[in-house]
């Protein structure tokens, strides 16, 4: 799903060199959705953070592309409600820093 999500957002042009893209899967294992210990939902949460500049039409595509990858990868579950979330984190361009060792 990871290098699905490079390969869609690359493909797309929203990145021009691809090894600026970084990812990273976490499982929770202790989580709740709703009021009660509901054993029937679960969610998939894509946090994608963007050097600050882009435009929110912009921003909002590479939402939705990577919500389409999403749906791609994780299947349906019989018995089991799957919220799928992107959220897009702005981080100021004036403050971000990058070396190579």
């Amino acid at each position: 799903m990871l290098l699905g999500i490079h390969q869609a957002l690359y493909t797309a042009n929203y990145i021009q060199d691809p090894n600026d893209l970084k990812s990273r899967a976490i499982c929770q294992q202790n989580y709740v959705i709703g009021l009660d210990l509901n054993t029937t939902q679960a969610y998939v949460h894509a946090k994608v953070s963007l050097l600050s500049g882009r435009s929110p039409e912009l921003k909002q595509a590479i939402s939705q592309c990577v919500l389409a990858v999403l749906r791609h990868h994780v299947p349906v579950q019989q018995g089991l409600t799957i919220q799928l979330c992107v959220e897009i984190i702005e981080m100021p361009k004036d403050c971000y820093s990058k070396a190579f060792i």
